[in-house]
């Protein structure tokens, strides 16, 4: 595993993401993987659903004869209360006028004996309920790194900026501790994690990144890999055949052919059209590859549109919390590109 600054996809991993079972009405999912209690040890966790739905606490448990308190209390009283095995299933449900207020689960080991696994307590939390809902991708994250709505909104408008055949293999988006040195990993085929919670747009752009792993492995034909491959290659270590990352101007391209695409993916979504002028402008100084890379980056992005075959372009805003994405959709020029002539009709997320 390569560590660097930025995000980095991990190659060859097999996760059994897609064997997961999630409640009906999973939203956000908090885990503690390394839980140990020793006895009469106890966990407080606070949460707030910030949307009506059903709570769910299982636990994972070793050794499974031993015997655990599991209490969900509202305004200081009990709504659930169960006693008996570790390896068991909790549940209650969030009405209107519990929305916005505080929670807290409490696990409390009665066993004379240490018990070790792993807790998930999925609630409800708007956006992030809206992304469970409309693509089936489970949105998680490690006690101690928490999403925010802001983070499930943010998350919300780029999964929906994407064509949705770009997310037809991912499963979950899952946060957890942060990591000096890593901002981002996807997992093949169908896991991201974000390593910690950057501010408003790196956020957004780490995310896009990881979304072009994804894209990469799983929406490339033999076709455009090979080509994708070409491209890298014949690039050697000229500067101009990449594009710097648009979250810091690095050229962490350079890394290999897949951080190459990712870089590239997430540099067209965060400014699609200052992306390719500066392409052709090198292409002008005979640096072409810069922009036989955008060309093939847009047939990812191409769709039909009344009766013709038109293309996605993009660029990301600077707001705070939340950057606005832009999306419109335009024709293409006899070079294969987008034409950014004509009148550009901006739709937002």
């Amino acid at each position: 595993m390569i560590r660097m600054r930025l995000a980095h996809v991990l190659v060859g991993v097999v996760l059994g993401v897609g064997l997961l079972l999630w409640p009906a009405q999973a939203t956000i999912t908090a885990r503690l993987s390394d839980l140990s209690l020793r006895p009469e040890d106890r966990i407080d966790y606070d949460f707030t659903p910030t949307t009506t739905g059903e709570i769910t606490v299982k636990l994972m448990l070793r050794p499974t004869t031993a015997s655990v308190r599991v209490q969900l209390l509202f305004a200081q009283t009990a709504v659930v209360d169960q006693t008996g095995p570790t390896t068991r299933i909790a549940k209650a449900e969030v009405a209107e006028g519990q929305v916005g207020r505080p929670w807290r689960l409490i696990v409390t080991n009665l066993s004379a004996q240490t018990v070790e696994g792993r807790l998930e307590l999925t609630y409800p939390r708007r956006f992030c309920k809206e992304i469970f809902a409309h693509y089936r991708i489970k949105i998680s994250y490690e006690i101690n790194a928490e999403l925010e709505d802001l983070h499930c909104q943010q998350l919300y408008g780029i999964v929906r900026s994407l064509p949705s055949d770009h997310l037809k293999r991912l499963r979950e988006i899952r946060a957890r501790e942060p990591d000096v040195l890593v901002y981002g990993q996807y997992f093949p085929p169908s896991l991201i994690e974000l390593p910690g919670l950057r501010a408003s747009r790196t956020f957004t752009l780490v995310a896009y990144h990881e979304l072009g792993h994804l894209v990469h492995f799983t929406r490339s034909t033999a076709d455009q890999e090979a080509r994708w491959e070409k491209l890298f290659r014949e690039s050697g270590r000229d500067p101009d055949n990449f594009v710097p990352d648009p979250i810091d101007r690095s050229l962490y391209a350079m890394t290999n052919q897949y951080e190459d695409f990712a870089v590239t993916f997430s540099a067209y979504i965060a400014e699609s059209q200052r992306s390719i002028s500066e392409a052709i402008t090198r292409s002008q100084r005979n640096k072409p590859l810069l922009l036989h890379k955008f060309k093939l980056i847009t047939e990812y992005f191409r769709h039909q549109a009344d009766g013709s075959t038109k293309v996605y372009i993009y660029r990301v805003g600077t707001e705070v919390p939340i950057p606005t994405i832009y999306r419109a959709s335009v024709p293409l020029t006899e070079e294969g590109l987008p034409d950014f002539t004509g009148p550009i009709a901006w739709e937002s997320f």
